[in-house]
């Protein structure tokens, strides 16, 4: 699994991201300020693939026959290799460099899903979304990578509420979410722009998996715990 994790993401890099285009450097990236490259949106895009590569290699550890903590343990190495790869091959990107801070985001996603994998309890009261409309220049056609795409993209700490209280009640049908997300911090030409906004917001969602339970719509929930669907969650600015 690991060797497959290091051809595929191998392949990638050198194919769409540059590597292999310069010696190796550092660069520092900045956090979420608002003369960074995206505005700290590619932070939390770090976070994330490191939160969901860990959850998908912890569910093949499990399928196995590892127990439940062994198999979070495994899914947070595969997801810290996944990710910390990631940042050194950028490291011989002429556009991006290694960065550290993009390095304490991967940490920080893989650490945030391997608590919620070796705490049920926890996994179920906190999760970790990505919320993802293709922008404009995706839907044209002019951008093919959507894991850069911020523009289109939310990250949302969703607290689902029937995680959390024990009575059963109308509020199992709402998660309260924190989110961040960034837009026009690229012009058309792909240049920096003065135009860029953060925007972080709090907000209520629907629990998707409520809802397809009582459509009697089948299959797994554990997709919902990772993905927001565009038009399901309401932002109200801070």
């Amino acid at each position: 699994m690991n060797l497959g994790i290091v051809g595929v993401i191998s392949g990638y890099g050198f194919a769409q991201w540059g590597w292999g285009e310069t010696d190796f450097a550092y660069n520092s990236e900045g956090w979420f300020e608002s003369n960074t490259d995206s505005g700290g949106a590619d932070k939390l895009g770090h976070a994330y693939t490191g939160a969901v590569i860990t959850a998908i290699s912890a569910s093949l550890c499990k399928g196995w026959g590892y127990e439940n903590d062994d198999a979070a343990l495994l899914g947070a190495c595969s997801g810290m290799l996944a990710t910390t790869l990631i940042e050194v091959g950028d490291g011989f990107s002429d556009e991006h460099g290694f960065s550290w801070e993009d390095e304490a985001f991967n940490v920080a996603g893989v650490s945030l899903e391997y608590l919620r994998l070796r705490f049920p309890e926890f996994g179920r009261r906190v999760q970790f979304r990505w919320e993802y409309f293709p922008s404009a220049k995706v839907r044209k056609g002019d951008e093919m990578d959507i894991f850069t795409d911020y523009e289109g993209s939310r990250w949302i700490l969703a607290f689902p509420l029937k995680g959390w209280i024990r009575e059963r009640s109308w509020l199992d049908w709402v998660d309260l979410l924190v989110g961040y997300g960034t837009r026009d911090f690229e012009d058309r030409q792909g240049q920096l722009s003065s135009r860029g906004d953060r925007y972080p917001f709090i907000g209520i969602g629907i629990h998707i998996p409520l809802a397809k339970e009582h459509l009697h719509i089948g299959g797994s929930d554990r997709f919902f715990e990772y993905f927001q669907i565009p038009g399901t969650a309401v932002p109200f600015a801070p």
